[in-house]
């Protein structure tokens, strides 16, 4: 499968990146979320088949120690074709050099992110105010 890749968020991709959230059950975005979320990203990659979006990561930078990678996300019509797989790895090669780049995931796709070299944070906490999200995804 031929894809392209774009490195930059636009406003008109809006209406194809909710059907991606949406077919992975993430129905709490609303478009003006997404617009927000994205423009303020340092960091975008948009994963397209026919000029339609697929996939998307994204990454906030502050470009010299630390970076965090969020919203890996790809249609459930193209899950496990490595579309997530590569994303990463662009957004990496992205990146660049720093200190630490943190994943902030959803639970269920641990074993691919540490073959990717990613590792679980000793010291590592979150305050989430969405009480099933926490149950989700404190310890």
């Amino acid at each position: 499968m031929v894809l392209q890749y774009e490195y930059q968020f636009n406003i008109n991709d809006v209406e194809d990146m909710m059907e991606v959230y949406h077919s992975n059950g993430w129905e709490g975005r609303s478009q003006e979320d997404i617009i927000k979320i994205f423009n303020i990203s340092t960091h975008v990659i948009i994963a397209k088949k026919d000029a339609k979006v697929v996939g998307f990561i994204r990454a906030l930078s502050d470009g010299v120690f630390n970076a965090a990678i969020y919203d890996l996300v790809v249609h459930i019509d193209y899950q496990q074709q490595g579309i997530g797989k590569a994303m990463i790895n662009l957004m990496l090669e992205h990146l660049g050099e720093l200190s630490c780049v943190h994943l902030i995931s959803t639970t269920g796709n641990e074993v691919l992110y540490e073959k990717m070299g990613f590792r679980k944070l000793k010291t590592s906490m979150a305050i989430y105010q969405n009480q099933k999200l926490k149950d989700e995804y404190t310890v």
